[in-house]
C-alpha cells in the first residue's frame, strides 16, 4: 500500500520532550491548532497580554481554569505555522524539571483537548507537512542516540539535508533522461530525435559511480553510528576482567586470583578508534562440574556467538605457542585478535618469540594489570573493525541500512537500463521502465512514496516528546 505525503489535519498533540527525572527544567511540548488556545486558557503572564507575539518567551504561571492556586511558574513560547518544527502552531512551557511539576502541566494541557503525542510524532508531522523528508526525520534520532563525535556529525550532516541533496540531484539528472526517452517513445510523429544510446550509457556509467560513491561509506558510516559488541573470552584467570577495567579505565570487573570468579557477564561502553563499542566481559571457558559456573560459562558462549569482535585473552606466562589450538574455532564476529596477557611476566623477548611463533593469528601483547601495551591492542581493534578506513570529513556518508537497500535497488535498476541500452536494437519502454524503478527507489530513500507500515516501524524508535 503506498500513502501520497499529505500535511496533517485536525488534532493537537503534547508531550514532555526532556527526559524523565529531577532537572533544571522540563519541557512541556504542544502543536496543532489547538495549541494557542490551550496556552491562553492555562497561561497568566506577569504583565497582562491582549495578544503573545510569536517566537517570544513571556514569564509567568500555568494556572487551571477554575483554580486560584498555580502549578507552576514557567517561561512560555508561542511559535505560530509555518515557522515551527512541525509547520503547524507550536507552544513549549519551560518549568522546574521535578516530575510532578511536569506531569501536572502535561495534565493540564491534556485537560483542555490535547492527546498524548504518539513516540516520533511531532517529528512525524514535520515531515508529513514537508519541513524534513524521512531521511533528515531519521536523522533526528541518530543526532540524539550519537555515541561519538563521528557520529554525530554523520547525523548533523543527515539532517541539514547534504544526503538528501545529492539524492534530488541524481534523481533530476535520471528524471531529464526519462523525459527525454518518453518523448521520443510518445510522439513518434514529431520528429523527436532518438536519444543516443552510447551517450545515455556513459550518463549511466556516471550515475552508478555517484552511487558506488555513496555506498563505499556505508560499513565505516554504519560502525561509527551503530558501534559494535566486543565480547571478551578466554580461559579462566588469564585477566579477563583486568583487561576490562584497563580498557575503560576503572575498576568496573571484580578481580581475583581465584578462578571461576566471574560468573555472569559485564558490560560497560567505551570508544575505539571513535567507533562506539560494548565490552562484554565473560566467564572463563573450561567445563566446569560446578552449576552456577557452567551456566556462566554456557552464556559466554552464547555471548562469543553474537559478538561483532572477539577479544581472546591467553596467559602468557603459561602459553606454549607449538600446542596452541584456538577453542573458538571460526565465528561470525568480524574480527578476532588473540591478546597475550601477562606479558611482564615473561618479558619483551620472549614476547616478541611468543608472537612470531603464533605465525599468522593476530595478536598483540599486553599487561593489563601494568597498562601496557593498550594503546597497541587499541589500533589493532580499529584496524580490523575498519579493514580500508576511509577519511569522510568531507564526504556525504551513509549509516542507515534502509538507505543503503535503496541505493542498492537503484544501483540494480540502472544496470538494467544500462544492459538494455547497449543492446543491438534497445527497446525504449525498457529502458524508461528500468528508469522509474531507479527513480522509485530514491523516492522511497526521501520518503515521497512510502508504506505506512514503514513510517510506523521509523518513528517507533522516537522517544514522545520528539
Amino acid at each position: 500500500m503506498r500513502i501520497p505525503v499529505l500535511p496533517v489535519e485536525g488534532d493537537t498533540i503534547a508531550a514532555v520532550s526532556t527526559p524523565y527525572g529531577v532537572g533544571g527544567i522540563g519541557i512541556v511540548r504542544i502543536s496543532g491548532p489547538g495549541a494557542e488556545g490551550i496556552a491562553r486558557t492555562l497561561f497568566r503572564p506577569k504583565k497582562h497580554r491582549d495578544r503573545l507575539r510569536s517566537h517570544t518567551l513571556y514569564y509567568g504561571h500555568i494556572l487551571p481554569p477554575g483554580s486560584d492556586e498555580p502549578v507552576d511558574e514557567v517561561l512560555l513560547t508561542l511559535m505560530r505555522a509555518p515557522n515551527t518544527y512541525t509547520r503547524e502552531d507550536m507552544v513549549e512551557i519551560h518549568c522546574h524539571g521535578g516530575p510532578l511539576a511536569v506531569r501536572r502541566i502535561l495534565e493540564s494541557v491534556l485537560d483542555q483537548g490535547a492527546r498524548l503525542a504518539e513516540p516520533g510524532e511531532f517529528t512525524r508531522r514535520a515531515f508529513l507537512n514537508g519541513r524534513i523528508d524521512l531521511a533528515q526525520a531519521e536523522a533526528v534520532v541518530d543526532v540524539i542516540e550519537a555515541k561519538s563525535r563521528s557520529a554525530l556529525r554523520f547525523a548533523q550532516s543527515q539532517l541539514s539535508g547534504c544526503l538528501s541533496a545529492q539524492v534530488r540531484s541524481l534523481q533530476e539528472s535520471i528524471r531529464s533522461l526519462l523525459v527525454e526517452i518518453e518523448a521520443w517513445l510518445d510522439f513518434p510523429d514529431e520528429d523527436v530525435p532518438c536519444p543516443g544510446f552510447e551517450q545515455i550509457r556513459s550518463r549511466i556509467d556516471s550515475w552508478i559511480a555517484s552511487i558506488d560513491d555513496l555506498l563505499s561509506t556505508y560499513e565505516q558510516g554504519r560502525l561509527y553510528r551503530d558501534g559494535v559488541k566486543v565480547v571478551i573470552c578466554g580461559a579462566p584467570n588469564v585477566g579477563k576482567s583486568t583487561l576490562l577495567n584497563a580498557l575503560v579505565g576503572k575498576d568496573r570487573a571484580i578481580v581475583s586470583p581465584l578462578p571461576g570468579t566471574t560468573r555472569d557477564y559485564l558490560e560497560e561502553d567505551l570508544l575505539i578508534g571513535g567507533i562506539p563499542a560494548r565490552l562484554v566481559d565473560t566467564a572463563g571457558l573450561r567445563d566446569s562440574v560446578e552449576e552456577v559456573e557452567a551456566l556462566g560459562v554456557d552464556l559466554a558462549r552464547r555471548k562469543i556467538e553474537e559478538a561483532d569482535f572477539v577479544l581472546h585473552v591467553l596467559d602468557a606466562s603459561v602459553l606454549d605457542p607449538g600446542s596452541f589450538r584456538d577453542p573458538l574455532g571460526p565465528t561470525e564476529a568480524q574480527g578476532k585478535l588473540l591478546v597475550l596477557n601477562k606479558m611482564d611476566l615473561v618479558g619483551h623477548e620472549a614476547v616478541q618469540r611468543l608472537i612470531e611463533r603464533m605465525g599468522s593469528v593476530p595478536c598483540v601483547a599486553v599487561s593489563a594489570l601494568l597498562g601496557e601495551g593498550m594503546d597497541r591492542l587499541r589500533e589493532a581493534m580499529a584496524e580490523q573493525l575498519v579493514s580500508r578506513r576511509m577519511d569522510l570529513d568531507c564526504r556525504v556518508v551513509v549509516t542507515n541500512l534502509r538507505h543503503r537497500n535503496a541505493l542498492e535497488t537503484c544501483r540494480r535498476r540502472l544496470e538494467d537500463a544500462r544492459e538494455v541500452s547497449a543492446r543491438e536494437d534497445p527497446a525504449g519502454d525498457m529502458l524508461a521502465s528500468d528508469l522509474r524503478m531507479a527513480l522509485g527507489a530514491l523516492a522511497d530513500l526521501l520518503g515521497e512514496t512510502t508504506a505506512v507500515d514503514i513510517l510506523d516501524r521509523i518513528f517507533s524508535s522516537f522517544c514522545i516528546g520528539k
